[in-house]
């Protein structure tokens, strides 16, 4: 009766920790981080937080045995048991999951998988500590530069951890907490030098204060500079654009009035031809007429008499202009003159 009961519990308590939601299937993809033999640590810690939240860490750590085949649990145990499997598989390459295929158990294959790939890889050791050396800020935000190196001093701890004291006596010389305190006063100063030239003057600051605050101090007085310099680029980038379109509509302005004066001379010039116009003659070169209508080709008609240019344009339409307006007028009319000479 009392088993009974259990199995009536973790039928329906979410907190049991063989209950199942419905959209707990073996095609769900609990990670999207795929172990390729390469990011074990990444990959077991993201897995392990993953099968925490869906209550079945003890399917993995040891904690949830395996009932007696007789036991009115085994069943419920044995599906959560090939869920927790399927989740796994689903989160390793083809090629590694090939290899725990055959394995029953989820605790089995988590342990193979562990022993595989969690062991210190001495040259993975080696390429980090080059890759944090040589790391530099580039064209990343402090906060994008900050995020790739401190992934990369976690996968190292996570490698090459500080040993813990192991003592029945709590350690009182305090060889410990100064191995960490060196460890990040490393990290500071990595992260600032690898930062870009234009914060060498809060890059010095830091480095005066004694003692140092921690990185993450750090890292949060980096980003109030870098905030400071981005509100002080766009205020000039804002002045600088208020200038060159105060600049524009200057030169806007005299193009606009000269072409004013040039169209109403030509206007006038060309006797009620009007603006806009645009013929020119490819056998003379002058305007208003085309080579099929050009009387220097074809000659002039009986009686014809030239019109008097100085009737179209008048030196008195120019008498309020500016000097360089003036001057612009006179080789107008002038030409105007010698069109009908």
């Amino acid at each position: 009766m009392a088993n009974q009961e259990g199995l009536l519990d973790f039928l329906t308590n979410p907190a049991n920790s063989f209950f199942l939601h419905p959209n707990e299937s073996h095609a769900l993809v609990l990670v999207n981080l795929i172990l390729d033999g390469k990011n074990y640590h990444n990959w077991a810690r993201t897995m392990s937080m993953a099968l925490l939240s869906k209550n079945k860490l003890g399917f993995i750590d040891g904690s949830i045995q395996a009932p007696p085949d007789a036991d009115p649990t085994f069943s419920a145990w044995r599906r959560c048991n090939t869920i927790v499997l399927a989740w796994i598989h689903r989160s390793i390459s083809e090629s590694i999951a090939k290899s725990i295929l055959w394995i029953d158990k989820a605790r089995d294959a988590w342990i193979d998988l562990q022993d595989r790939f969690s062991q210190s890889d001495i040259f993975r050791v080696s390429d980090l500590q080059e890759d944090i050396y040589k790391m530099q800020q580039g064209e990343r935000s402090v906060t994008d530069f900050f995020t790739d190196i401190k992934s990369m001093w976690d996968e190292l701890d996570n490698l090459k951890p500080l040993p813990n004291c192991r003592c029945a006596a709590p350690c009182q010389c305090g060889g410990y907490q100064l191995t960490r305190n060196h460890r990040e006063r490393d990290h500071i100063i990595r992260f600032l030098k690898g930062l870009n030239e234009q914060y060498s003057h809060v890059r010095s600051q830091i480095m005066l204060i004694d003692p140092l605050p921690n990185v993450n101090r750090v890292f949060s007085m980096v980003v109030q500079q870098e905030r400071q310099m981005l509100g002080e680029g766009q205020n000039v980038a804002v002045n600088e654009s208020k200038m060159f379109a105060s600049n524009s509509n200057t030169v806007a302005d005299m193009n606009a009035r000269r072409s004013g004066f040039l169209s109403r001379g030509r206007g006038r010039g060309n006797c009620g031809q009007g603006r806009g116009y645009t013929k020119i003659c490819t056998f003379c070169g002058r305007q208003n007429h085309t080579v099929d209508t050009c009387y220097r080709k074809h000659g002039f008609p009986p009686g014809f008499k030239p019109r008097n240019a100085a009737n179209c344009v008048s030196m008195n339409d120019v008498a309020d202009t500016s000097a360089q307006d003036q001057e612009e007028m006179k080789d107008l009319v002038s030409m105007t003159h010698k069109q009908y000479d």
